[in-house]
This record gives structure tokens, C-alpha cells and sequence, in this order.
């Protein structure tokens, strides 16, 4: 008579398969949370998550497939085996990560890296969950491989649950691994059997001797508790002494305490500082410097392209800013005073034009208001910021990482504002609030002339604050005569260009124009194949347009802003040339413009996050990218 296909004892299988998965979500949520806050810095969100799905379900069902062959054999031995590997996890995810990363290519290197890392890693762990045990149907072993493979969303889950607290930012990667792997060394002492205790013959009349022989086999029976204790103890007291440094990731503690400068320059003789390295909202965030050299080298640093007297801001591999200062830190005239930072060092221009590219919001002629309130949504190190602070204008900004607002005002000159004017939070619910507590009152208190609006990070943009339903909550508190400037970083000619285009042209009432930030003029095939930032201007007023000349007043003794804003009509980018790939995007079932419910923008970018990740690494040296 054939087998049944499902009976009482099936039941019974997938209540344990259910139970093993849900044990193993907590520890495989950990291993994912430290690895992916261990690699982005390196390679970014976007490569380093692309593969990171695949290779997490193949080393889960490793275990599985495995144990037909050889793991039942090692069951004893799981938990060292495991807590092995988590205890080599944070030296190999950084060395195998930046060794990979040298070879510049962001699809080939994080799948090394999983493959190498993340896999053994995860199938280590796993084990050590999974039972052995002979299983007596084949469809109890196809129920553990199911619930295994369900453990990675809830895995995932709880992983972005974990990079929300706050309370974990001070607390390292190392230390997590680490802990985790003294806890399973240790369950799996408490597991081993030190002494198998010989059985008694019983008697039912012991003798005297006997009787002795017993009281001796009962501390017998006993004695393996303590031999594990002490096992226990000596385990924990020689790792947490011995190892425990050993097996520290080579990074810097994050918050660091104090300024930390590498002691030799690296092969291609920079030498770095870092002066801020702290976990936060976003990701790591990383204030360093290319330190000046001595005066005895200058020249050849110059002569060889070397980077140096430069300070720079990170978040994770997103590059949000920098300053030249030391001999690097120049002026129109010598009377122009240089901006300082907190301790008074000064400050020269951004190395980014783009940042001094949206000032020129203030250039606008064609409104009939001259402007008094600007809204930054997105600061960086603050150079539009405190630009408009020194025009006079009343600043208000909006940045989601209380860290990145610290750094620009610790090491980028960015002014004491009032706490009133200061909103450290998402800009999606910052606007969201302001338009519902518009309509219930019926007033704004203040309506921002300036708008400026610059998300950019990682490769990306945050899709949701480019949809109509955003702009349109911002545009309740922009003045009627107000001007509203979005940055993008990716293609000219492209279909994410044309998207945000034509969703700020519907918002605003289509009146806008768009500048790149290169040093020279480019042709149609460099717009369509160079990696820029598109500056978007756009005005609610009813005139066209239109933009008076730079005055020196206007450049604030700054070199960089004389070329950026003194040549802002040979940036302008013809937008007739975006609005002919229009009905292309209409026959590939793009939408008209961004919504809430149909925004392509993400998946969009996905590829371009890819080319930014190499043109960093092609812009700045490895040094800058592996210390932190």
C-alpha cells in the first residue's frame, strides 16, 4: 500500500520546520544588518544589495543540501564551526570587500565578496538552526528547505528594523559578530557531553562497598556540570582578553572620540585625516581630509596630481561635499576674508560647482519680490546654506541626518540658525505637515522665496520626493513669486531627466530652465553620455524666466562662484532637446509624471547608481574610500 501523502506525523514536521525558520530569522537578521552596514561604505547601497537576495538563499539552502553528504557527521562540531566564522567576519568583510573594490567593478565585486564572505557565513549560521537529523520523507526535508528560505524576508525585515535604532549607532559591527559568536561557542559547550557516565548494575542489597561506589558515580553524574562551567568561563575570559582585538575590524570606532591621521602617506603619497566618523540616520558618516603636505613637497604634489588640502564629507560611499583649504583655500582679492570652520581654520570654495550653481536662484530678475526666506532641503556641507546666510536671507533647512547637520557646522562654516529654523527630519513628512497645517489654519507664517532642493546621495535620489504629491505639498509654502531649484545627478538626455522634468513643469505652471555644472561647454553626445549635475530652475511667478549678470557682490570673493555664476548662460542646457525623447517615453509606457502610485524613478537610477560608484573610485583615491 502506498505512503500517504500527508498524515499527523507531516503536521508535526512542519511545525518544526516553522520553528527552526522563525529561530533562525533573529541570528541571520543580525549577520545581515552588520554585513550590509559593513560593506555599503565600500560599494554603496545599490551594488552592494543587487545580488545580496541571491546569494543569502543559496548559502541557506547549503545546509540542507549538505546534509546528505557530510554535515550529520559534524553536527557535533556546528556551533564551533559557526562561531568560527562569525568571529572571522569582520576582518574578511572589510579586507576581501576592499580588495575586491580595487578592481572597479561594481557587479563583479560584491558577488566575489558574497560569494567568499556572506555564503559561508550564512550556511555556518544556518547549520547550526537546521537539525540533522535522518529525515523519514522527502517532503519534511522539501518543509525545513521552504521555512528556511521564509526566514530571509523576515530576516530582512527585522535587519531594516535594527538600522532605525538608534540605540545600535554606537554600538560596532564587531561587536555584535563577536558577541554572537561567544554566545554560540558557548551554547554549543553546554551542548557537548564531556563524560559519558557508566552505567550500574543495580543491586538489591548493596553492600558497604557498593554503596560507597555509588555516592562516587553520583559526583560522578554531577560533575560534568561543572566541567562545563568552567569550560564556559575559561572560554569567555581567554576569547574577550585574547582574541577579541585580534579580531576587531581593522575600521575606526565609530562615534570617534578624537582626530585620527594615518601614519604614513599611501603609495600614491596622499595622507589622510579623519576628523569625524560617527553611525547615524543615513549610514556612516565620515568628515576626513587629504592633509596638506610640507611645504618642501608642494610643488611635486602639484606636478603629480596629488590630492591634497582638501576636507570632504561621506555618507557610507556618497560623497555629499568637500572644501579646499591650506594653500588650496583662495580668494578674489586680499581683502575677501576666507570662511572658517568652528576652530577658525579657512575654508576656500566647494569642490563641487553644482552647490554654487543653485545660488544663482538669486540672479532671478523676472519676479516681482526680491527674496528674503530660502528653505534648504537636503545640506551636505552647507555652501548654498551659508552663501544665502551671508546675503542676508533668513535660511531654513530640512536634513533627515542630525549628523550631517553637525559636520557642516563643526567643520564647514555653516551658521548658528534658530532652533525654529533648524527641522531634522524626513522632507516627505516636514512638507506633508506644513500643506495639512495650511489648511487648517488657513495661513503660513513664512513662504519661502528660495526653495532649494538637492537629495542626492548614494548613487541616487530618494524617488519620493520627486513625485507630484510632494512637490505639490511643497509648493504650499513657496512664496507665489518664489523659485524652486532641484538638483539631479545622472544624464542629460535620459529618460529619468525627462520624467523630472515634466513633473516639475506640471507642478509650477512650466516655467523652468536647467544649467549643467562642467567647467566647459559640451555637445549633444556628452550630454547624453556624461554623468552631470542637471540644475533644475523653476518659477511659480507668472513672467518668463530670466536671470540678471553675477556682480561681485554676488561671489562673496570666491573664484569658483566667478566662474560658475559669471558663465550661467553658457550652462544653459537646451531643453528642446529633452522634450523630444517625450513621446518615445509615452510609447514605453513611461508615465507622464512622477506620482506616489507610479514612480519608475528608483528602478531607474539603479543603473546609473552602478556608473556613479565607479566614477568615484575613478575621481578619488582608494585611501579615501577604505579608511573610515
Amino acid at each position: 500500500m502506498s505512503e500517504n501523502l500527508w498524515s499527523p506525523g507531516d503536521s508535526q514536521s512542519l511545525l518544526r520546520a516553522s520553528l527552526t525558520g522563525l529561530s533562525l530569522s533573529f541570528p541571520l537578521s543580525l549577520v545581515l544588518f552588520t554585513y550590509e552596514r559593513a560593506v555599503i561604505p565600500i560599494y554603496a547601497s545599490v551594488p552592494t544589495k543587487l545580488y545580496l537576495p541571491h546569494f543569502t538563499l543559496l548559502a541557506l539552502a547549503i545546509p540542507h543540501l549538505s546534509s546528505f553528504i557530510y554535515l550529520r557527521k559534524l553536527s557535533q562540531w556546528k556551533q564551533y564551526i559557526a562561531g568560527l566564522a562569525l568571529a572571522l567576519a569582520p576582518n574578511a568583510t572589510y579586507w576581501v570587500a576592499i580588495w575586491t573594490a580595487r578592481w572597479k567593478d561594481p557587479y563583479l565585486g560584491p558577488a566575489i565578496l558574497h560569494a567568499v564572505v556572506l555564503v559561508p557565513l550564512v550556511s555556518a549560521v544556518a547549520n547550526c538552526v537546521i537539525s540533522h537529523k535522518a529525515v523519514p520523507k522527502f517532503t519534511h526535508s522539501v518543509m525545513n528547505i521552504i521555512t528556511s528560505f521564509a526566514s530571509y524576508p523576515v530576516a530582512s525585515y527585522i535587519a531594516s528594523m535594527l538600522e532605525r535604532q538608534s540605540r545600535l549607532f554606537d554600538v560596532s559591527n564587531s561587536q555584535i559578530l563577536l558577541v554572537l559568536s561567544a554566545f554560540i561557542v558557548s551554547y554549543g559547550i553546554i551542548q557537548t557531553d564531556f563524560i559519558q557516565p557508566q552505567a550500574v548494575k543495580p543491586s538489591s542489597k548493596p553492600t558497604k562497598g557498593q554503596k560507597k561506589r555509588s555516592s562516587s558515580s553520583a559526583l560522578l553524574s554531577i560533575s560534568p556540570i561543572w566541567k562545563k562551567l568552567f569550560a564556559l568561563a575559561c572560554f569567555n575570559l581567554f576569547f574577550f582578553l585574547s582574541f577579541y582585538p585580534i579580531l576587531h575590524s581593522p575600521v575606526l570606532p565609530d562615534p570617534l572620540k578624537v582626530p585620527l591621521a594615518l601614519p604614513k602617506p599611501t603609495a600614491e603619497g596622499v595622507r589622510i585625516q579623519i576628523l569625524s566618523s560617527v553611525q547615524s540616520t543615513t549610514g556612516l558618516i565620515v568628515v576626513g581630509e587629504a592633509m596638506t603636505p610640507p611645504k618642501k613637497d608642494l610643488d611635486a604634489y602639484e606636478k603629480a596630481g596629488t590630492i591634497h588640502s582638501v576636507r570632504y564629507l561621506r555618507a557610507a560611499h556618497s560623497l555629499l561635499g568637500g572644501v579646499w583649504f591650506g594653500p588650496r583655500a583662495m580668494s578674489l582679492t586680499e581683502n575677501d576674508k576666507l570662511l572658517k570652520d568652528s576652530i577658525g581654520v579657512a575654508l576656500g570654495d566647494s569642490i563641487y560647482g553644482t552647490f554654487v550653481l543653485q545660488e544663482a536662484a538669486r540672479l532671478v530678475n523676472s519676479t516681482h519680490k526680491a527674496p528674503e526666506n530660502a528653505l534648504i532641503i537636503g545640506l551636505g556641507t552647507g555652501i548654498a546654506a551659508t552663501a544665502l546666510h551671508r546675503h542676508n536671507l533668513n535660511i531654513s533647512i530640512v536634513e533627515i541626518d542630525p549628523a550631517v547637520y553637525n559636520a557642516a557646522r563643526k567643520f564647514f562654516g555653516l551658521p548658528n540658525l534658530s532652533p525654529g529654523n533648524v527641522f531634522l527630519e524626513d522632507a516627505r513628512g516636514w512638507a506633508a505637515r506644513k500643506h495639512a497645517d495650511l489648511h487648517k489654519t488657513g495661513n503660513e507664517s513664512i513662504l519661502y522665496d528660495i526653495v532649494i532642493h538637492d537629495c542626492f546621495s548614494g548613487g541616487g535620489v530618494p524617488q519620493q520626493l520627486f513625485s507630484m504629491e510632494f512637490l505639490e505639498d511643497l509648493k504650499s509654502v513657496i512664496h507665489p513669486e518664489g523659485v524652486i531649484v532641484v538638483n539631479f545627478a545622472g544624464y542629460v538626455i535620459s529618460e529619468p531627466s525627462r520624467l523630472i522634468l515634466r513633473t516639475l513643469e506640471r507642478t509650477v505652471g512650466g516655467k523652468c530652465k536647467a544649467f549643467f555644472d562642467s567647467m566647459t561647454s559640451l555637445t549633444e553626445e556628452q550630454l547624453r553620455d556624461d554623468f552631470l549635475n542637471i540644475v533644475f530652475f523653476c518659477s511659480l511667478s507668472s513672467e518668463p524666466l530670466t536671470f540678471r549678470p553675477a556682480y561681485m557682490q554676488d561671489l562673496l570673493g570666491s573664484p569658483l562662484r566667478r566662474q560658475m555664476l559669471g558663465t550661467l548662460h553658457s550652462r544653459e542646457i537646451d531643453l528642446s532637446l529633452l522634450r523630444e525623447g517625450d513621446e518615445k517615453d509615452k510609447a514605453n509606457g513611461l508615465p507622464d509624471v512622477i506620482t506616489d502610485t507610479n514612480n519608475p524613478l528608483g528602478k531607474m537610477q539603479e543603473q546609473k547608481a552602478h556608473r556613479h560608484w565607479e566614477l568615484m573610485r575613478d575621481v578619488l583615491p582608494n585611501v579615501i574610500w577604505e579608511t573610515y
